[in-house]
């Protein structure tokens, strides 16, 4: 497996400079941040740069509650399957994050061939690191969370410490799509509604 051929993505509000992807050159795990750019844009133009990257690790719904397309056993028109499993916010209240994120998943499938998996990075921290992880991470505390981290995956350097709590966010989506291209992984959900991978 070439661990070249994915990237996991924090996925922020447009321009709020808060999208991060996390990827790995062969040597090292890297950061590469929106700052502040039009994120969709960015994430397109990089991973038209990046032809080696055939599988894309993204934090953000990918599709609605099933009972939208009136599918047969689905009821709730507020979570999808995924979300309640996982205590996940629900794609309705993410509203327009919700539609860009599935946008852009079309986008790249298009017109680069890329597939796209919905992760949560919360759940892969919750598994690994329990009540260690919170929205408001220090750079102590980060520092000390990916030192947890790399020991279970000794082989993997970071170029740098995350900075923020964007960059560590990333790291988590690319450890989720690390876990998945390993059959390591979790899946949460329907197959007829939307999965999440862990």
């Amino acid at each position: 497996m070439d661990i070249r051929t994915f990237a996991g993505i924090d996925y922020g509000a447009k321009t709020s400079g808060n999208t991060v992807i996390c990827y790995h050159d062969g040597q090292y795990l890297l950061f590469f941040d929106a700052l502040k750019k039009d994120a969709d844009s960015f994430i397109f133009e990089w991973m038209h740069q990046n032809p080696l990257v055939s599988n894309l690790f993204l934090d953000a719904p990918l599709s609605l509650p099933a009972v939208y397309f009136q599918r047969a056993g689905f009821v709730n028109y507020h979570y999808r399957q995924c979300d309640l499993a996982l205590k996940a916010m629900s794609p309705l209240f993410l509203g327009g994050l919700t539609a860009r994120a599935m946008e852009l998943t079309q986008k790249l499938s298009s017109a680069l061939n890329i597939k796209t998996y919905e992760i949560y990075p919360k759940a892969l921290a919750q598994l690994w690191l329990g009540n260690s992880y919170h929205k408001k991470l220090s750079v102590f505390e980060m520092e000390q969370l990916c030192e947890i981290l790399i020991q279970k995956h000794p082989s993997l350097s970071l170029a740098h410490l995350p900075h923020n709590q964007h960059q560590f966010d990333a790291f988590l989506a690319w450890l989720s799509g690390y876990r998945f291209v390993n059959e390591q992984h979790l899946t949460f959900g329907e197959t007829d509604e939307g999965l999440i991978i862990v």
